[in-house]
C-alpha cells in the first residue's frame, strides 16, 4: 500500500512539473521570468520593457501566478510581481545554456558540412 501511495505521489509530482513546464513554454513568459530575476517588478515596468498590451501581460501573469511560478502584491493601484523561488530563474538559465551549446554544435556541424562541400 505504501508503494502505491508513493507511486501516486510521484505521478502527481510529475503532473505538477508538466503544468509548470507548460506555463514556461512561451517566449514572453520566459522573458518575464528573466525580468523578475532578482527583484520584484511593477506591472507598469513590465509593460514598458515588453512593449505589450495590459491585457496581454495580464493573461501571461495569470498563468505564471496560477502555476506558482510568480506571485503578486498590490500597493494601491499598482501591482508588483516576483518569482516565488529563485531556482525558477536558475532552471531557465540552465536550459538556455544547454540551448546555446546545442546551437553552437549545430553551427559547427553546418560550417563543417559547408567546408566539405567546397572541396
Amino acid at each position: 500500500m505504501k508503494q502505491l501511495q508513493s507511486r501516486q505521489a510521484i505521478k502527481r509530482l510529475f503532473e505538477l512539473q508538466c503544468e509548470v513546464c507548460k506555463a514556461m513554454s512561451h517566449p514572453l513568459r520566459l522573458e518575464i521570468v528573466e525580468l523578475m530575476n532578482q527583484n520584484e517588478i511593477a506591472a507598469t515596468r513590465l509593460l514598458a520593457r515588453l512593449g505589450i498590451s495590459k491585457a496581454n501581460l495580464s493573461k501571461h501573469m495569470t498563468q505564471l501566478v496560477q502555476t506558482g511560478i510568480a506571485e503578486q502584491r498590490r500597493e494601491g493601484r499598482q501591482v508588483f510581481y516576483r518569482l516565488t523561488h529563485p531556482e525558477i530563474h536558475e532552471a531557465c538559465t540552465i536550459m538556455r545554456n544547454i540551448m546555446i551549446r546545442r546551437l553552437r554544435r549545430h553551427e559547427q556541424l553546418a560550417l563543417s558540412a559547408a567546408s566539405s562541400r567546397k572541396r
